[in-house]
């Protein structure tokens, strides 16, 4: 866990938060949004929009908090970039349509527009950069999948060309240091994220998650393919045994009767970690 006053959050993005109210017996504090649109440099909410929500804070408790946030949330496994089979280079893009609306796109592609450009296989790490190079900033959502965010860093140039320049990268945020579904490419920078793609196979969606940035078209597909030498029924090393990866498979329900029943009597709870 870490502290903080306020969050950079967008679209799609979630956040477990603790709040300390023990010094604000009887008032009311408003949780407050002050982020324009489209961001960073669009305008600034209006009242309404700014206010999000309001506590109203007893000035006498029940009875005392003695609860203690722990220093370790759970385990974490770190995807370490050396494990990686590729890095992947993928590019956001405005233009307009025939009709001058705006029209944004991931690596200059449509939904529907053949070949299939990013085919990780079954149980590998990838990194996928994301150069923006549009004005704005994007949450970024892959499906299957969660990642870990490497690193930003702003870039000139065109990133397919030879006259790409790359600055310094910088670390994600303190809140962004876990596994993520959803992440913020901001305008002029490189992000990188990493990810174990599976456990399953298939045709899956990745995009912008502001509505009408992936209805007109900012979404493509990518398909995760067979890896015979990957069998995701076996434990991964150094793998946390909460993860996707270990929860999906009977043979992990084999280990003991026991076990076996609680997972079967369980199986909208296992489903959700495979979806």
């Amino acid at each position: 866990p870490v502290t903080l006053s306020n969050i950079i959050i967008a679209p799609a993005e979630r956040a477990d938060v603790i709040i300390d109210f023990s010094k604000n017996a009887g008032q009311r504090i408003i949780l407050t949004n002050d982020a324009p649109a489209p961001f960073p440099d669009g305008t600034p909410p209006s009242l309404g929009l700014g206010q999000i929500m309001e506590f109203r804070v007893r000035k006498h408790s029940d009875k005392p908090d003695r609860s203690k946030i722990p220093a370790t949330l759970s385990c974490l496994e770190r995807l370490d970039p050396k494990d990686a089979s590729i890095v992947r280079k993928n590019t956001l893009i405005e233009s307009t349509d025939e009709f001058g609306r705006l029209k944004l796109l991931l690596n200059n592609k449509e939904w529907d527009q053949l070949p299939l450009t990013e085919t990780p296989k079954n149980g590998q790490i990838e990194i996928w950069e994301l150069f923006n190079t549009t004005p704005d900033t994007h949450p970024i959502h892959l499906h299957l999948v969660m990642f870990q965010i490497l690193n930003r860093a702003t870039f000139t140039g065109d990133p397919n060309g030879p006259n790409l320049s790359i600055g310094s990268p910088k670390l994600p945020d303190p809140n962004e240091a876990g596994w993520k579904d959803t992440v913020r490419s901001n305008p002029g920078e490189v992000t990188r994220i990493i990810a174990r793609f599976g456990p399953f196979t298939g045709i899956y969606p990745w995009h912008c998650h502001i509505l009408e940035h992936e209805d007109h078209e900012m979404m493509r597909p990518y398909e995760v393919l067979t890896n015979p030498s990957f069998n995701p029924s076996n434990p991964i090393p150094r793998q946390c045994s909460d993860e996707s990866f270990a929860q999906c498979f009977d043979c992990h329900k084999k280990s003991s009767s026991s076990h076996s029943k609680k997972h079967h009597d369980h199986n909208e709870s296992d489903d959700s970690y495979c979806n």
